[in-house]
């Protein structure tokens, strides 16, 4: 099982490396433009599905270096693989990955059918990169918005120390005080946060924690809980995957869910997550 984890994460995991996974292997372009020559962009969400999707693009230059660039103005085109007469625009906003070092272009696209579909990054002043394929299911793998949140058992500081529970750099105790049964059944809104910053293969699970524990404050009212992904995590010859990233279906990390106080989804975010994005579901 933590052998097969491991796989899956690096083999699906975008946010932080120059190509993608499977049939969503990056494409080279030698257009020039604001992000130079040999630019190349290729998807940073893995796991899209039919309905309105957040998408995550990255783009790098040829030698896999990811390009920050929040002042390069991005659209994207996207259309289905067969139906290139009928394409869809999006505009897109960049956020920061990790912050002044990479960052991703977040758009929201709807996908009306599951195959494989196309998106093209377009900056503003340049050519085009070359269009990369996605794929989009019938279903998420993950909860999907207006599902109920799973009631998943996980440990909190009652049952062992937050050192043996959470690789977080610096840990918020009241981030383990709940489980995610707990908390979902609480009568309350939660956050919910799958992350393993110690043994993380995109490189932000420590930033997004981060961004949970400086948000948290503002919202008395909301349960904040952190989810290792993890188990064993004081032996790292023997982690296994933790019961509740099964149960939620998870793919790669970090996930960030937002959970209304009747215990229902109503936001799912795959590794970076704007502050806007949570305060928006969250004010």
């Amino acid at each position: 099982m933590r052998v097969r984890l491991r796989v899956m994460l690096v083999a699906t995991t975008l946010i932080l490396g120059a190509c993608a996974a499977g049939d969503e292997e990056t494409s080279t372009t030698s257009a020039a433009g604001p992000f130079g020559e040999g630019a190349v962009a290729f998807a940073a969400s893995s796991n899209l599905a039919v309905g309105t999707e957040r998408v995550l693009v990255a783009v790098t230059n040829d030698g896999g270096e990811r390009l920050p660039s929040p002042e390069i103005p991005v659209t994207l085109n996207v259309w289905l693989d067969g139906r290139e007469f009928q394409i869809q625009t999006a505009a897109s906003n960049f956020l920061w990955a990790i912050p002044d070092v990479s960052g991703l272009y977040r758009s929201t696209i709807e996908f009306d059918t599951p195959g494989t579909w196309y998106i093209e990054v377009i900056s503003e002043g340049g050519d085009a990169l070359e269009a990369f394929p996605v794929t989009v299911h019938e279903e998420p793998l993950t909860p999907a918005i207006g599902d109920l949140a799973p009631r998943s058992e996980t440990l909190t500081s009652a049952d062992s120390p937050i050192e043996e529970i959470s690789s977080d750099t610096d840990p918020d105790p009241a981030f383990y005080d709940l489980s995610v049964a707990e908390a979902v059944a609480s009568g309350r809104p939660s956050v919910i946060t799958f992350a393993t910053p110690r043994f993380c293969t995109t490189g932000i699970c420590q930033p997004t924690l981060q961004l949970m524990r400086a948000t948290a404050p503002d919202y008395p009212e909301v349960n904040f809980l952190h989810v290792e992904v993890f188990t064993n995590i004081n032996d790292p010859d023997n982690i296994e995957l933790a019961p509740a990233v099964a149960e939620w279906g998870l793919p790669t990390e970090p996930w960030v869910f937002v959970v209304d106080a009747e215990g229902f989804v109503i936001g799912r975010f795959e590794g970076v997550i704007a502050l806007e994005e949570l305060a928006e579901l969250l004010d």
